[in-house]
């Protein structure tokens, strides 16, 4: 799915110069665009060059940048007109095109643990090698991952810029939304204050506008996946469209994504009308792997396909364009992973039941305590309704944890398992 981008950035000696330079973006973005439109991928495109031309601004320092963490409602910084960047996103991208494991070890050398997830210690790395814009502000949410909030207060003390934390509550109350509130409220003043001029409500509202048009079409797309198995990728829907789902609510190119994308599944679901799968399963986990693996593929040898993902799931209500701070503290507070674990335990009930799926694949992303935690509970709750679970641990980002064959064999033996129960 990267092959424009790892064309560019096949040559050791000159990947890390090129990748400094604001017009290599500019080619990314282009070379994507074309490659990708003329294979029926446009939404893939368009989120190429949505986070090409990010880094460039960030590169070129166009407006205060703004480094933010995956589950932070990115919203709020499109609202306020700043740059925002996500390393996330890049991180993985850079495990797609072969640079993570580089920058995984020197992280590493820096002091970075390998207990800590392999996102933050790639970004750390890459970081270090001055591949990243430097940032004017660094914003993170309390949930999920700890390892953004230290990873990102580092970084905002090598930079000696200000770290605001958003503190979520664990329960989903008035009184928590009015908390969740005021503190967007205040970061609003923060950055406004930075950039020299007053919060812009209009333009806030714009992009709870546009957040709300990306959700309605994220929800037709379900509709068609649950009715259409393999109508979209499950490469596709466990990578970059997760990447815009994060980072892309607000923004003009996120409604263009998802309006494309669902273009798209509707020719998918015409090509895979009438096909029953072998199995049907879910899986559960934001991410996989995102270096070169065969992991989605071997499941589709064997006549399984994984017809919905966990990050796919539309759990907050329409945003209301009137009281923009409220509305995003809900939708932050509506997140089932952020709560208690019984939330996410039966999410994941509901998702394999309207789904109609045989099995549950949970990939277990070393580094990542909140799922790990919690996942031989999501696998009792499921027992229960007889759906059997496969906890599959690996890592998203670091190449040194993954095996094929073992992986391959534990894949092999669930399926043989989820056969012999029919």
């Amino acid at each position: 799915m990267f092959e424009p981008v790892k064309a560019l950035v096949n040559n050791p000696s000159v990947e890390t110069e090129f990748l400094r330079h604001p017009l290599a973006y500019d080619l990314m973005a282009e070379v994507g665009k074309r490659v990708y439109a003329g294979r029926g991928k446009r939404a893939q495109g368009i989120w190429l060059d949505l986070i090409a031309r990010q880094i460039k601004a960030g590169l070129k320092r166009r407006g205060l940048v703004v480094w933010g963490n995956a589950f932070f409602p990115f919203e709020l910084l499109y609202g306020l007109g700043v740059t925002p960047y996500h390393p996330e996103s890049v991180s993985a991208a850079a495990a797609a095109i072969g640079l993570s494991l580089r920058a995984v070890e020197c992280a590493e050398s820096a002091c970075y643990s390998p207990d800590i997830c392999s996102f933050y210690r790639c970004a750390v790395g890459l970081d270090i090698q001055k591949l990243l814009p430097a940032p004017d502000l660094v914003v993170s949410s309390s949930y999920l991952c700890e390892g953004a909030v230290k990873s990102f207060i580092n970084t905002a003390t090598d930079y000696g810029c200000e770290h605001y934390l958003l503190d979520v509550p664990y329960h989903q109350t008035e009184k928590s939304k009015k908390y969740v509130a005021g503190q967007l409220r205040e970061l609003a003043e923060i950055i406004a204050k930075k950039q020299g001029k007053p919060v812009d409500m209009e333009k806030l509202a714009l992009a709870v506008k546009l957040s709300n048009g990306s959700r309605e079409y994220q929800l037709r797309i379900n509709e068609m996946r649950r009715a259409h198995p393999g109508a979209l990728s499950a490469v596709d829907a466990t990578s970059y469209i997760p990447d815009m789902r994060f980072f892309s609510p607000g923004s003009e190119s996120g409604v263009r994504f998802f309006r494309a994308l669902y273009e798209e599944v509707k020719v998918g679901a015409v090509k895979v009308k009438g096909k029953t799968p072998k199995h049907r399963l879910l899986w559960m986990h934001y991410v996989r792997p995102y270096y070169p693996n065969d992991i989605i593929d071997y499941l589709n040898s064997l006549g399984a396909v994984v017809c919905f993902n966990e990050a796919g799931y539309v759990y907050w209500p329409p945003l209301d364009p009137n009281h923009p701070f409220e509305s995003i503290a809900e939708k932050v507070l509506s997140m089932p992973n952020g709560g208690p674990l019984e939330r996410r335990a039966e999410l994941a009930v509901k998702l394999a039941e309207e789904y109609y799926v045989d099995g549950v694949i949970h990939f277990s992303q070393r580094g990542c305590r909140q799922s790990t935690g919690g996942e031989y509970i999501i696998r009792d709750a499921l027992r229960k309704k007889d759906i059997p679970m496969l906890i599959l641990d690996g890592d998203a980002v670091d190449s040194r944890n993954y095996s094929k064959e073992p992986t391959r064999l534990r894949l092999e033996a669930f399926l043989e398992m989820l056969e012999a129960k029919k």
